[in-house]
Formats: structure tokens, sequence, C-alpha cells
């Protein structure tokens, strides 16, 4: 009963923490191709921000709870390393989550009448979209990880944590070759209409 209570919360942490981070990053795509951001909007990110904080933080109650359960009801499962790179990949989105909040939050307030990206300098476009990248791919890892029952005492920690890496690492390079292109295709449409007013 114990450990179906914590699988329930569990379960809702990871519901609410993966809708929410999942809605967040489909509306900065959304903005990121010019639209201007309102007060409103800004609170709808605020909004989800806190959902996703809200899920984090059952993720790692209920999280903390197995592990104690484990070790007082059936500690063969702890030797389980699957579970552990799970808690690390949490604590990788925990930290990213809290870089989020006190970044990328303030700065949106300031952009409040202006489009998300007027006057912001490439490199802050790059620190965006690897914070909304590491933030997706680390949601849905571990849910993934968690469906695969044949990881369970058959695949070490690091070798779970070198396929995350890898998967990572090619989804930041996708949406960096995106935005860099982005970048250029607006570069030459600035200069054609320049050129226009000539």
């Amino acid at each position: 009963m114990t450990r179906g209570v914590i699988r329930i919360f569990h379960f809702i942490g990871l519901s609410m923490g993966l809708g929410a981070a999942t809605l967040l990053d489909l509306m900065i795509i959304r903005f990121f191709l010019g639209r201007e951001m309102t007060q409103q909007t800004w609170e709808m990110f605020v909004f989800f921000s806190d959902l996703v904080g809200v899920g984090l933080k059952l993720l790692w109650v209920t999280g903390l709870g197995f592990l104690l359960f484990y070790w007082l009801n059936d500690p063969v499962k702890l030797e389980n390393e699957k579970i552990w790179a799970k808690i690390v990949i949490v604590g990788i989105l925990t930290l990213n989550g809290w870089f989020i909040h006190r970044t990328v939050l303030p700065f949106m307030y300031r952009q409040i009448g202006r489009t998300m990206l007027d006057g912001v300098p490439f490199r802050k476009k790059v620190l965006f979209v690897t914070t909304g990248m590491i933030s997706f791919v680390s949601w849905y890892g571990p849910l993934i990880i968690a469906n695969l029952p044949h990881l369970n005492f058959q695949v070490p920690m690091l070798q779970i944590l070198i396929v995350y890496g890898v998967v990572l690492a090619a989804v930041l390079a996708t949406a960096h070759l995106l935005l860099f292109g982005t970048q250029i295709a607006m570069a030459g449409r600035n200069r054609a209409r320049r050129r226009s007013y000539l």
C-alpha cells in the first residue's frame, strides 16, 4: 500500500511537470517566431513554471520515498543502476529549472511590450535554446528510461547517462542549427528591407 501511494504521487509529479514543461517549450517556440510579449503571457509563463516546480518537488519527495522504502523492505532494488541514472537526470533538470527561474523569467518580464527576441544578442538566444532543450530531453528521458524494464540490473548507470548525453547533444545541435538558420534568414530580410528604403 505504501509503495502504491508513493507511485501515485510520483506519477502525478511526473505528469504535472512534464505537461507544464512541454507547454512552456511550445509557447517559447511561438514567441521565438516573433510574437509580442504581454503581461498576461508572462503571467502564463510564471504559472506553468510554478507547475513545473511543484512537479519537480513531488518527484524528489516520492523518489526519496522509493529509496527509503526499498532500503527498508527490498534493499536489492537499490542495486538497480537505472534508478540512480534517473536521479542524476532529475538533478540536471532541477539545476536547469533553477537557472530558468533566476534568469529566463526575469528576462521575459523585461521584454513585455516587445517581441521576445527584440534586441537580444545571439549568444543569449543560444542560451535560451539550450535551457529549453535540456528541459525537454531531461523530462522525457526519465519517462522513457522508466518504461524500459530490460535496463533493470542489466545496464550500468554510466552507459545510460552516456546515451542520455548523446541524445541531448544531438537535440542541442539540431536546435542550434535551426536557430542559426533563422538568424541568417532574418539578417537577409533586414538587409533586403534596408535596400528597399534606399
